[in-house]
């Protein structure tokens, strides 16, 4: 059973050097709350990295000169960021103060609209956005608009390779982990969400 959640999480920095705050939702969305995860299984795990390591992937990524697969995402995710900006995200990363400066909102679907099988979204909201409103990472359909069966279609043509563009890839390795019930039910919930 997976869990139900919508989740808006944004991370502030509490350095008292400096009065930046780095907004990290999407980071965290694929790399989890203490970067303890390989981002889509196939980042390295980035808690685990020297703070040297991930300077260089970080303004490699900015610049275009590191990555692999997910070097056009990255780039799109890290070239909003100052070099300061990027220095912070390095303390936050390597201090292990990235847990405790996560501030989470709950919001639910109406409960008689709520699915019988409960989805995890918390991966979705990270590029989608909290009620699936924006175009993640500026390439895909706005979710939130589209049709419960337009979903469906999308989702089962991202898990058997028969939809996508620049995202396919990405949305293959998010779909292929969801059974056809999590496909319609997850479809459910974010018909639902557009629907309040």
């Amino acid at each position: 059973m997976i869990k139900q959640g919508f989740l808006t999480i944004t991370i502030f920095s509490l350095l008292n050097t400096t009065s930046l705050a780095v907004e990290l939702t999407t980071c965290v969305g694929c790399h989890g709350k203490n970067f303890e995860k390989p981002a889509m299984n196939i980042s390295r795990v980035v808690k685990d990295l020297k703070a040297k390591e991930i300077r260089k992937a970080l303004k490699g990524y900015k610049d275009g000169s590191h990555g692999g697969s997910m070097k056009d995402v990255m780039n799109k995710q890290i070239s909003k960021f100052t070099d300061d900006e990027i220095e912070e995200i390095i303390k936050i990363i390597t201090t292990g103060n990235v847990e405790k400066n996560i501030h989470i909102k709950e919001n639910k679907a109406k409960e008689e609209k709520t699915p019988s099988i409960e989805v995890d979204t918390d991966t979705c909201i990270s590029c989608h956005g909290l009620m699936f409103e924006k175009s993640a990472l500026g390439y895909s359909r706005i979710v939130n608009q589209m049709s419960k069966e337009d979903i469906i279609a999308s989702l089962n043509g991202y898990k058997n390779g028969t939809y996508g563009g620049k995202m396919k890839a990405l949305m293959a390795n998010q779909a292929s982990r969801l059974s056809t019930e999590e496909i319609d039910a997850l479809a459910e919930t974010i018909t639902n969400i557009s629907e309040q």
